[in-house]
């Protein structure tokens, strides 16, 4: 039997050369504990036990895909925006954002937008406006007024009835991943 055949213990040859530079060893190490730290930072941890909490950007710059923050955004999710790490609040005013599918207006979240524009440049469609306003009460329709459509059908931005989407509540184990 040759000595390639079976599996060997670790042998003297085998371990990193003593005189190997000191940064290359601990470097790695360095690096390990950066990322262990930032990981188990106060905010980090906090976050973790919001299993129902998501981080939605929104960057509204018109480069970025915000479909699925805005629509967060409009049913309530607390959104960051992309370029500074900030709540984006309950109002958005002269943004313009780039988006991929629809967007869903649900009443009853108290949100408002102003002086924007969606842009889904795959369709060639455009919405500028104008106003949006989600009233807080979930019974009375969102309001539209002065919206300018480019490139939309008939149908398109006509508001129907559905359920009030309600946002992720941060303890509710609904809300976790299971598998």
């Amino acid at each position: 039997m040759h000595e390639t055949d079976h599996p060997r213990a670790f042998s003297g040859r085998d371990r990193p050369d003593a005189s190997a530079p000191l940064r290359s060893r601990i470097l790695p190490a360095i690096a390990l504990a950066l990322m262990t730290m930032a990981l188990t930072s106060s905010g980090w941890a906090a976050d973790r036990g919001k299993c129902g909490a998501k981080l939605w950007v929104l960057w509204g710059d018109g480069r970025h895909d915000d479909t699925a923050a805005l629509n967060a955004w409009f049913r309530g999710d607390p959104v960051v925006w992309g370029e500074n790490g900030r709540s984006v609040g309950r109002q958005i005013s002269d943004r313009v954002f780039r988006l991929s599918a629809a967007v869903y207006i649900p009443s009853g979240t108290g949100r408002r937008i102003d002086r924007f524009q969606f842009i889904w440049p795959e369709r060639k469609e455009w919405v500028v406006g104008g106003t949006i306003v989600s009233p807080g009460d979930a019974n009375q329709p969102p309001i539209a007024t002065g919206l300018t459509k480019i490139g939309a059908g008939p149908g398109e931005g006509v508001p129907y009835a559905s359920q009030t989407p309600k946002p992720a509540a941060p303890g509710d184990s609904a809300n976790c991943l299971v598998s």
